[in-house]
């Protein structure tokens, strides 16, 4: 058989059974991989896993592998020494390489070992050389190559698939395009050549915030993400190149803190970029000021508008008061927008000072509020609809609650317990005592209102509500005594 040209000189062809689609709920069933080295096959291997967990039973119909064909199977652990061994220093291929990769990664996490290697997909490697193909999947490459595969969804034949692929690249490309493929790929997980490649293998692939320091210890940026490594690897790589910014010149140390999801990693990102201020965050500042649209009605009947600051030592007042802005010209913005959409008066708005009807209304924008022309209850009907869109949302609780954020895998040590009040977020709390003093200390000195904490609560309590998100209102002390 022809030797591989253009791959890798070592690499692990590999692929994994398992009992779902999360690495960190589920477990591995099967491992099988074909080694590689120079382009010759220099070995195989694969063996069952007892996961230590039920196979659910859609999983065994796809699979063929049953829990009694486990039962008597090493655990990962008791593999793990040579699966590692037999990994080392080689670039691991799969198909769709992250789920593979994933699975065998938090797997050896789970027993304390650490895990990194390069990697290869051949799902890319196919969309890279065939473009003309509309599916890349194991299943089309079977038909494609008019494959005869015994047992579809068990590790070594699937593997065997993508050593086929490859075998036929060698018939369908030269050596140098193959070669630019996997260069082209592997350039994705580039890294600057001055930072220590053990500050990316300690990252890991869950949500969290990371934090970029230059050698100095200063903190030059921090970030969030559900997968904290894939997220610091897309600053260093843009359309397949290194970027060569200014940050990544400076950066030489990378932390992180693991949160249970996305939304204690958004909270969190929030009050560190606004504590700690770091050199190349520019969203998210700390607001000093806040502007709200506040509704008054004058001696005619009609509504009018104003822009005035709001109180930042108080939630959003709800009560004739519209949207949260950064600044009165982006309020003035906002109301010049309604103005125009809804054919309201400028005069009225606060925007054009004139004794007679205002300007718009000689355009015929404005439907003559101003000057008695429209009616005040049809007015102001409609600039009630059109504030409608920008009205702050009531606390839907009656008092403080305690959100409690779980992990994707359920697992209730691992959660983080939030206190918010009136859209105040207050902070992790450790547990109920501890927000009792939490409200004690607010009530004493109360915290600024932060718009983007507000915005973030809005987003996950209201619209999104993830299942990882439990909420329930703190009962205080006076109310348990009664």
């Amino acid at each position: 058989m022809k030797p591989l040209s253009g791959f890798p000189e070592k690499m692990i062809l590999l692929d994994c059974e398992t009992t779902g689609g999360n690495a960190i709920r589920d477990r591995l069933t099967e491992i099988a991989l074909i080694e590689i080295t120079d382009g010759v096959e220099t070995d195989r291997w694969q063996t069952l896993i007892n996961p230590g967990i039920s196979i659910p039973p859609w999983i065994s119909k796809l699979t063929g592998i049953t829990d009694s064909m486990v039962a008597n199977q090493p655990s990962f652990a008791d593999i793990a020494e040579e699966l590692q061994q037999r990994l080392a220093d080689k670039v691991f291929v799969a198909h769709h390489v992250r789920f593979d990769y994933g699975f065998i990664r938090e797997s050896f996490r789970r027993i304390g070992i650490t895990f990194s290697a390069k990697t290869l997909c051949s799902v890319k490697i196919s969309r890279l050389l065939y473009p003309e193909q509309r599916r890349h999947g194991i299943d089309a490459i079977v038909a494609r190559l008019g494959l005869t595969v015994n047992q579809r969804h068990r590790a070594m034949d699937d593997a065997q698939v993508i050593l086929e692929l490859f075998q036929q690249t060698q018939h369908d490309f030269d050596e140098s395009t193959i070669q630019q493929a996997c260069k082209q790929l592997s350039q994705q997980t580039r890294v600057p050549s001055h930072l220590d490649i053990a500050e990316i293998n300690k990252l890991p692939e869950r949500p969290g915030i990371y934090q970029f320091f230059d050698e100095h210890g200063a903190l030059l940026y921090i970030g969030k993400s559900v997968n904290i490594k894939q997220r610091v690897l897309s600053h260093f790589v843009q359309n397949g190149k290194l970027r060569n910014t200014e940050m990544q010149q400076q950066l030489q140390h990378i932390d992180f803190i693991e949160t249970p999801s996305d939304f204690g990693a958004q909270l969190l990102e929030n009050q560190l970029i606004k504590s700690k201020t770091p050199r190349y965050n520019r969203r998210q500042t700390k607001t000093k000021r806040l502007y709200q649209i506040a509704l008054t009605v004058n001696d005619k009947g009609y509504h009018r508008t104003t822009i005035e600051m709001a109180d930042l030592n108080q939630p959003p007042d709800i009560s004739q008061r519209y949207g949260l802005f950064r600044s009165q010209k982006q309020a003035e913005k906002k109301l010049l927008d309604l103005i125009n959409e809804h054919q309201l008066c400028q005069k009225l708005c606060g925007l054009e000072k004139t004794k007679n009807g205002c300007f718009g209304f000689q355009l015929k924008k404005c439907l003559g509020a101003c000057c008695g022309e429209e009616p005040a209850i049809r007015y102001n009907l409609r600039l009630q609809t059109a504030l409608s869109g920008i009205k702050n949302q009531a606390w839907p609780w009656p008092g403080p609650i305690v959100i409690t954020e779980l992990p994707a895998d359920g697992d209730y040590e691992a959660a983080h317990f939030h206190l918010v009040d009136q859209w105040l977020y207050l902070g992790i709390v450790k547990n109920q005592h501890d927000a009792f003093e939490r409200l004690q200390q607010q009530y004493a000195e109360p915290q600024y209102f932060d718009l983007d904490a507000y915005k973030i609560q809005l987003r996950f309590l209201l619209k999104l509500r993830p299942k990882q998100l439990l909420i329930e209102s703190l009962r205080l002390p006076a109310e348990e005594a009664s």
